[in-house]
């Protein structure tokens, strides 16, 4: 698997997805997962960003991967939704949760199980990650896995804003979750 994904990526994104792989193996220990799964799917989570963003929506097309909107309108996100057909169908993996974390891994959803949000907040916080904000973030997830997912979506937010940038609706539906999860909405 590694050897077919390292052909597939440029040397940065493939270094990414091992520190990806790493960090999702260390908090699936901390909080509980399936190691391997975990391992698994932080390893191929970026499976689809070899891919230009017009070859990805033409791939997406093509094996009748589902877009919305908020996806066409915000294309880092795209490869997702992807990645997670073809972790299926080029790397042979059948694992419903494997596929739903590397599908949901760049927007999130209402509703995350465990492995999804280990997947999420390992993607922003594995150790070759430098940006500001991502050592707080790192902190609070030693503290809380739900308390670190709510202060990625503040970040996210924030920064998309800043940009003008499109926000997928999951994003929003993962904050609404989490608070009731938290017991916090109000």
């Amino acid at each position: 698997m590694k050897e077919k994904l390292k052909k597939t990526l440029s040397p940065k994104r493939y270094a990414h997805s091992l520190g990806v792989a790493d960090e999702a193996k260390r908090l699936a220990l901390k909080y509980g997962a399936d190691e391997k799964k975990a391992y698994t799917a932080g390893l191929l989570h970026d499976c689809a960003k070899g891919y230009s963003t017009e070859e990805q929506i033409e791939l997406c097309e093509k094996l009748n991967v589902p877009l919305d909107d908020a996806a066409l309108q915000c294309p880092p996100v795209i490869h997702g939704f992807l990645g997670s057909v073809i972790a299926k169908t080029e790397y042979g993996i059948n694992d419903e949760e494997i596929l739903s974390a590397i599908k949901y891994h760049t927007v999130g959803r209402a509703g995350m199980f465990l492995l999804e949000k280990i997947v999420y907040i390992a993607d922003m916080t594995e150790v070759n990650r430098d940006f500001d904000g991502v050592e707080k973030l790192r902190e609070t997830l030693e503290r809380g896995l739900n308390e670190a997912l709510m202060l990625s979506v503040v970040q996210q937010l924030k920064l998309q804003t800043k940009r003008r940038g499109v926000i997928h609706p999951n994003i929003i539906y993962m904050w609404n979750d989490l608070l009731k999860e938290n017991g916090n909405a109000k």
